[in-house]
């Protein structure tokens, strides 16, 4: 099959634009808060109009462990490949930053010498309309849609989406695509787009010791088990000061990079001045430079433990002995790695060193994810990025970012976005480029008719 030509969805893009920006202004003027259902479900009922009113269907649909969820789709020509669209419409948890710092209040989205700046414009919602606004542009152009567009649109509750994997499951028939663009992704400091081809899982638990059924006086020390120390020495033994995981088995599963990609990673541009700056320390663990830096926080499993409590911390002099302690651990996972496994290869390690009382218990969960940068679907993404922004796209082979990607495992999947790397994401004036937001919608414009044309594979694929 011949690919369609955008020439005429380009003009309808152009003559509407004005029209879609202001769409995506008035999603960005309600408060689509985690902590505040009632702008989430006046956020999901403002997207499935959307789609009905660029000739689609759009649906509602309340979940377990989710604010609800919109389901739609835009048909294309009978018998068209299917395109899926992931994104989010939630846009933060807490305030990010001083609302004062901003030049305008954070959701009156008002547009300042052609950015468009609104809390969530860049993660995700701008994203977000650049989908619908595609499709809707080859309708606008009189034409069928080559490709039927659906979407698949969570308002997250929590970080690790646990109401995700269930709802895919149940919705599956209606969620099978041939293909699927991720939510977000920028284009770097050079004006190039990124493409994002995975994302890390995360396994997320508590480690707790419990060692005396109350707290007593320290003068018992002698003779009675302190939590905290207890607790200290369970995690002493799963790593290393520098960050090198003891367990066992624990990366024994994680993808290793190819020499290729791993010569991709290291060709990506890397801020270790700023991370480091902003750290406040001269140098990262191991002495590694940027190149190497850039490989290892997208491809080497971590284990961080990100919170201790334990005893009476009140600014006195106090005297007890802690009865228990506890500990939050963070580990991301790179494909391959299933986090059941690697919490089983926790267990076994804690309870061989002699902590087989400590309870672990498994918080969130999910799995990585990751499209090979040699799929079909992620070349015709990247041309259609040069045809669409006049420039050579970025690939990004492995991302240092965790997801739910997993959750969509047997299909390729290439994240793109609209805005820059320096967008101010959740923090003060988050921006879009108003011809960013132009050239994103062409993307996925080329992106629709290359999915279209390319040969091989059928259209049920799933």
């Amino acid at each position: 099959m011949n690919q369609p030509d955008t020439t005429p969805v380009w003009e309808a893009l152009d003559r509407h634009l004005d029209e879609f920006v202001e769409e995506l202004q008035s999603l960005c003027r309600i408060r689509s808060r985690r902590q505040e259902p009632d702008h989430m479900r006046e956020t999901a009922d403002f997207l499935a109009a959307s789609l009905r009113r660029w000739g689609g269907t759009g649906e509602v649909i309340p979940w377990t462990d989710s604010h609800p969820y919109v389901l739609g789709e835009i048909a294309g020509t009978p018998g068209s490949r299917r395109l899926l669209h992931f994104n989010h419409y939630d846009v933060e948890v807490e305030p990010t930053g001083d609302d004062a710092e901003w030049i305008s209040p954070p959701y009156a989205a008002e547009i300042h010498d052609g950015w468009l700046y609104a809390r969530g414009v860049a993660d995700d919602k701008g994203a977000l309309m650049s989908r619908i606004h595609a499709a809707a542009a080859w309708r606008l152009a009189g034409l069928e849609p080559p490709v039927t567009s659906r979407y698949l649109i969570e308002g997250k509750q929590w970080l690790h989406s646990p109401g995700l994997g269930p709802f895919v499951e149940a919705h599956a028939d209606r969620v099978a695509a041939d293909a699927a663009l991720w939510e977000n992704s920028w284009t770097d400091d050079q004006g190039r787009p990124l493409l994002k081809l995975g994302e890390k899982g995360v396994l997320y638990l508590r480690l707790t010791a419990h060692t005396l059924r109350r707290e007593l006086t320290s003068q018992n020390t002698a003779l009675l088990p302190s939590a905290t120390i207890r607790l200290a020495a369970a995690l002493a033994s799963l790593q290393r000061p520098d960050g090198t995981v003891l367990v066992e088995g624990f990366a024994a599963d994680a993808r290793t990079p190819t020499a290729e990609e791993e010569a991709m990673l290291r060709a990506l541009p890397f801020p270790g001045e700023y991370v480091r700056d902003r750290a406040g320390v001269d140098a990262f663990l191991g002495g590694l430079d940027d190149a190497s830096a850039a490989v290892a926080i997208r491809t080497r499993p971590t284990l961080t433990v990100t919170g201790i409590e334990g005893g009476d911390n009140r600014d006195d002099v106090t005297l007890g002995i802690p009865a228990s302690a506890t500990a939050k651990l963070e580990v991301r996972l790179i494909a391959g790695q299933d986090p059941e496994k690697v919490t089983t290869l926790l267990r076994s390690h804690l309870d061989a060193h002699g902590f087989a009382d400590l309870a672990l218990e498994t918080m969130a969960t999910s799995r990585p994810h990751l499209t090979d940068h040699r799929e079909e679907f992620v070349g015709l993404v990247a041309d259609a990025a040069r045809r669409a922004y006049g420039t050579e796209p970025v690939v990004e082979p492995f991302t240092q970012w965790i997801g739910n990607q997993g959750v969509l495992s047997g299909r390729p999947i290439v994240g793109v976005g609209v805005s820059r790397a320096d967008a101010g994401v959740d923090g003060p004036n988050e921006r879009v480029s108003l011809e960013d937001y132009r050239a994103g919608v062409r993307h996925v414009i080329e992106v629709m008719a290359a999915l279209a044309a390319a040969p091989g594979g059928e259209a049920d694929r799933t």
